[in-house]
């Protein structure tokens, strides 16, 4: 070991010397405190035996100057002392001293205690490595779970439109990766889906299932899927890939502004609250199914409920981290403390930012228990159409062609799954104009769906008048489907450009049932508006021609466009 010796008695300091080396030490001397710290700083012994009292600088004052210059290093220092009471070795090591060795010098005392230092320095010195090792390790995975923070923040909010101005959202994960997911997005027909999920547990295992939900959503969104279809996709990717116990709360809803109207699905979470301009609760959604992941779901399951919606509504979904959260008192915040937030005279515009502060406010300094999410849904602002920029921003514009696809349908087909969205989506990849997607969507969903529920299933749109209605036309739809034996429709779809910059899509659509009473069908378009029967109005409205032939099977429409 390298020694240094801190001692103005030049015979101690030349006996300890001759001692040390014998036992085959390096040895540097100083006279004082002072010299003694700037050896230190020279020449980094391995140990220093110090002296008290000393001109310039004492050994308490050099000790803790010593030990202020090597904080990740152990350098033992034992005192050198003819004190031995118990008030002057406490100082000792309130100076940093780590033994003490008393006047005079044992030789015997002396070797045990710098051997001994001599182990526990080696001792420190794996325990520096270990803790060196753990820093570069703790820093590898940080850089990690920054990565992937943002490869999951880039996968899980793309295409997001929680930007859009009908909402207003707010989460708080209890982690650097949130297990509550919140996601919106338009589909090809102008309707707002929006999702909040709420996997079990926290951080990156709760998070991780976030990203075969987001592509499904986004991807079936864009394709003009309905949040039924969404439910069923998710429901079995997460039911194949998560561990047992694991799930996903959600609630789907898909705002559309043509017909003032929400579709909701609850899967688990708490009710979604709708509140009317006075800001009284005029409406409850409770949780109707089972969360995603648990079980493969019936066509029961995948049932949605419609919500009538009013300007001045809103809507509000939310986390049970919400109603779950623990103040400093070990308190829970509570449905009731939210639900009184809903009262007159709190404005609707404030309602929101209100419920943020209270929550706040009620969880003071108390840590986060849980990931926390809130949304607002604005249904006035709901109710304005989407623009182009927010429908086709992702799509390329390519010049007009010639090109016709065709589509054939047998019931065994129709009765398994609802091809539309999957014909509506290759016609859009061939060609569909930028400005004009919504209305092809529109028209080719329209005429197919006429087709297949009035035409072969012999479905009555009046039966749609009413919210209950609503339900109990898709539970007969569900049921004909399921009973219809025969059947087929065929759809034709040709577009010819012309010299303008435009084009004219030709969409012929045949099925096998017995036909329009044409005579008897609402024309007008304020039935678009309604919940029912909008379907040959809102074509016709659209299209530069629609005909019926044959005996009302056959439905062709003619609709032309222009890159203007």
């Amino acid at each position: 070991m390298k020694i240094l010796i801190v001692d103005d008695d030049r015979i101690n300091s030349t006996i300890l010397t001759r001692l040390l080396e014998k036992d085959g030490h390096g040895v540097l001397t100083a006279p004082n405190g002072q010299r003694g710290v700037e050896l230190f700083t020279e020449e980094l012994p391995d140990l220093v035996l110090m002296d008290i009292r000393m001109p310039l600088m004492n050994g308490y004052e050099a000790a803790r100057r010593i030990k202020t210059l090597s904080p990740d290093r152990f350098v033992p220092i034992i005192f050198l002392t003819a004190v031995t009471d118990d008030e002057g070795l406490a100082k000792c090591i309130d100076a940093g001293g780590d033994d003490f060795l008393t006047k005079p010098f044992n030789r015997t005392i002396l070797q045990a205690k710098i051997g001994a230092m001599e182990r526990i320095g080696q001792l420190h010195g794996v325990l520096r490595e270990q803790k060196e090792l753990l820093e570069r390790h703790q820093q590898t995975i940080r850089q990690e779970l920054e990565v992937g923070k943002h490869l999951f923040s880039k996968i899980v909010q793309a295409g997001n439109l929680l930007d859009a101005p009908c909402l207003q959202h707010w989460t708080a994960p209890m982690s650097l990766f949130n297990g509550d997911l919140l996601m919106a997005s338009y589909n090809p027909a102008g309707g707002l889906h929006i999702m909040l999920g709420d996997f079990t547990g926290h951080g990156l295992s709760a998070a991780v299932g976030a990203l075969p939900i987001s592509e499904i959503f986004y991807g079936l969104t864009a394709q003009g899927f309905s949040i039924s279809d969404l439910v069923e996709e998710m429901n079995d990717k997460l039911t194949d890939v998560l561990p047992a116990r694991m799930f996903c709360a959600a609630c789907l809803i898909e705002v559309d502004p043509r017909q003032k109207s929400l579709l909701i699905w609850n899967g688990g979470l708490p009710d979604i609250l709708i509140a009317d301009g006075s800001g009284e609760i005029v409406r409850r959604v409770p949780s109707s199914h089972l969360p995603l992941g648990v079980t493969r779901f019936s066509a029961e399951d995948r049932s949605v409920e419609m919500v009538e919606i009013l300007p001045d509504y809103k809507v509000y979904l939310y986390s049970d981290g919400l109603t779950e959260a623990i103040n400093p008192q070990g308190q829970m915040y509570g449905t009731d403390l939210l639900e009184s937030l809903f009262k007159p005279s709190i404005a609707g515009d404030e309602r929101f930012q209100t419920i943020l502060e209270d929550v706040k406010r009620f969880r003071a300094a108390a840590p986060q228990n849980d990931d926390i999410s809130l949304l607002e849904i604005d249904c006035n602002r709901a109710a304005l159409p989407a623009t182009n920029e927010q429908l086709y921003q992702q799509h390329k514009q390519h010049v007009p062609g010639t090109w016709e696809l065709s589509f054939h349908f047998d019931m065994d087909m129709l009765s398994q799954q609802d091809p539309l969205p999957t014909m509506v989506n290759a016609v859009m990849n061939v060609q569909a104009p930028a400005g004009h997607r919504e209305r092809l969507y529109i028209i080719l969903s329209e005429l197919f769906t006429n087709a297949l529920d009035h035409g072969i299933l012999g479905l009555q749109t009046k039966t749609k008048d009413t919210p209950e209605g609503f339900t109990d036309y898709y539970l007969q739809r569900e049921e004909r489907l399921a009973q219809q034996e025969c059947g087929y429709i065929r759809v034709e779809v040709q577009h010819k450009p012309h010299g303008e910059g435009g084009g004219a899509f030709h969409i012929r659509v045949e099925d096998s049932g017995k036909g329009f009473e044409l005579d008897k069908v609402n024309s007008f378009i304020q039935s678009n508006y309604g919940h029912g029967s909008r379907g040959i109005a809102l074509v016709r409205s659209l299209c530069k021609s629609l005909e019926y032939s044959g005996r009302g099977n056959i439905a062709e429409a003619v609709y032309t466009w222009n890159n203007t």
